[in-house]
């Protein structure tokens, strides 16, 4: 029965059609809730709370926001060498992966503007579309598998966390659990999974999933990431007057589920979810609905505004550099693209219909 609902779904009314209403529905939830939470916030509290932060706070709060975007050229460097293009040198790899998840964190259609963004830097290297998209695939599956391991080991050892917030619809810390040790277990059966080579696709689109001991180095990858994003909300959070001695582990649960539900809607910059579920998740823990709102909005200075307006002046050096008429690269880009998406859609169709797809160029 779930197998044909499933069929039904995709076949008549459409995944993306699906999934694009229940990103409506969370906005407007966390829009919601959000509104509510703000509407009584004492924001000369805010601004108070904001003044008194030291210059050391601020500095290690900058040098976590700097370690975090390096790991996360480590995502790119590993995804170039997964697919086999081992000729795309790091620096490259470094900018590529900087600029499309500062400018694509920002924008907003993630998997979209992160591709453009990619050909952008990357086309100097001869890559075509398929290639793009397969650096992206690699990169969320280790963004997505070092979110599922602090998720996972987050509700096992602190799940206490999240109880507050789902104890209206009737969850309490014991299933909390069970969900965690559920999610250890469905990684545990990936790394099964992937022990004996895997690959998916056909002609230019096949993609071959990272072996279990490099799948093991994605999660690494992936919670370095994570711990060191974590770190730059809770130095903020711990700044703040008369903050309480919340652990660490507990702060990165929920900055990890802040974050997924905000880029589920994919708002620009995850606004809304993100502010919302900080908001409902951090007070239990003992930290003010002002000193809440003060951490955020350095937050947002730190991991997404300051990055963005790096990253698009970096592109737009690194063009001008080049030689190339920006704009005009800009729309091949996106032409490319765009391209090569509707060629994956025409694969899948071709292979549901089994026939063997065309080469994509």
């Amino acid at each position: 029965m779930f197998k044909t609902a499933v069929t039904f779904v995709r076949e008549q009314i459409g995944l993306k059609r699906v999934l694009l209403v229940v990103a409506a529905a969370m906005l407007a939830i966390a829009g919601y809730v959000l509104f509510t939470k703000l509407r009584v916030i004492d924001w000369s509290k805010v601004w108070e709370a904001i003044s008194q932060i030291g210059p050391t706070t601020l500095i290690i709060a900058g040098l976590f926001t700097a370690a975090a975007y390096t790991t996360l050229t480590v995502y790119d460097y590993f995804a170039t060498r997964t697919i086999g293009r081992d000729d795309i040198p790091y620096p490259a790899c470094a900018i590529g992966s900087f600029t499309s998840y500062s400018i694509a964190h920002n924008l907003g259609a993630t998997v979209f503007t992160a591709a453009v963004v990619r050909y952008l830097v990357y086309s100097r290297y001869q890559i075509t579309g398929p290639q793009v998209v397969k650096i992206c695939f690699i990169a969320g599956l280790t963004f997505w598998l070092g979110n599922a391991t602090v998720l996972g080991l987050g509700f096992v050892l602190e799940p206490e966390v999240v109880t507050p917030v789902v104890q209206r619809i009737g969850i309490d810390g014991n299933i909390v659990r069970v969900v965690g040790l559920a999610i250890l277990a469905a990684l545990v059966g990936w790394l099964v999974f992937v022990s004996v080579p895997r690959q998916f696709g056909s002609g230019a689109w096949v993609i071959k999933l990272p072996s279990a001991k490099l799948t093991g180095l994605q999660m690494v990858i992936g919670v370095v990431d994570l711990a060191f994003c974590s770190a730059i909300l809770y130095v903020l959070l711990m700044a703040m007057p008369h903050a309480p001695p919340a652990p660490f582990v507990a702060v990165a649960v929920i900055f990890c589920s802040a974050m997924l539900l905000g880029f589920a809607t994919h708002a620009p910059g995850a606004a809304g979810a993100f502010e919302a579920t900080l908001l409902v998740a951090l007070p239990p823990l003992g930290f003010t609905a002002e000193a809440v709102v003060a951490a955020f909005i350095l937050f947002r200075l730190y991991y997404f505004i300051g990055p963005f307006v790096l990253a698009l002046l970096l592109v737009a050096i690194r063009e001008l550099a080049s030689g190339h008429g920006s704009l005009d690269h800009l729309k091949e880009s996106m032409a490319v693209i765009r391209q090569a998406e509707a060629q994956q859609e025409a694969a899948k169709e071709a292979a549901k219909q089994g026939a063997k797809p065309g080469p994509a160029e």
